[in-house]
């Protein structure tokens, strides 16, 4: 018997503070945890980390780019309390919800 329900993909991501090794500029990194490649992405600010982890997330799990992928971050940044680093995630993922429910509105403006 052959089963209906989509196998979801995951990737999860390692998120830290590195300091470069060329110029000393500190910067975030995101290394997969889960995943067959091992070598992560960086950037200078969190929303372009998280770019560059959706440009290459179907690249690491050797997928199409129609096959959809979750994604989660585990941030371990020494020094900033894991209620803080909890409560970012809690209202990053509140902002993705209302992001797509206001992309699935018809929205008029008067």
């Amino acid at each position: 018997m052959t089963s209906t329900v989509p196998t979801t993909n995951h990737l999860k991501f390692r998120v830290t503070l590195e300091e470069t090794l060329d110029t000393k500029i500190v910067v975030w990194g995101a290394d997969p945890t889960d995943a067959p490649i091992r070598s992560g992405v960086s950037a200078r600010t969190l929303a372009e980390l998280f770019e560059e982890v959706e440009a290459v997330k179907h690249f690491i799990l050797d997928l199409p780019t129609d096959v959809p992928i979750s994604v989660e971050y585990a941030y371990e940044l020494p020094g900033v309390p894991q209620d803080l680093l909890h409560s970012y995630q809690e209202e990053r993922a509140h902002l993705r919800r209302a992001a797509a429910e206001m992309a699935t509105r018809k929205v008029h403006l008067i």
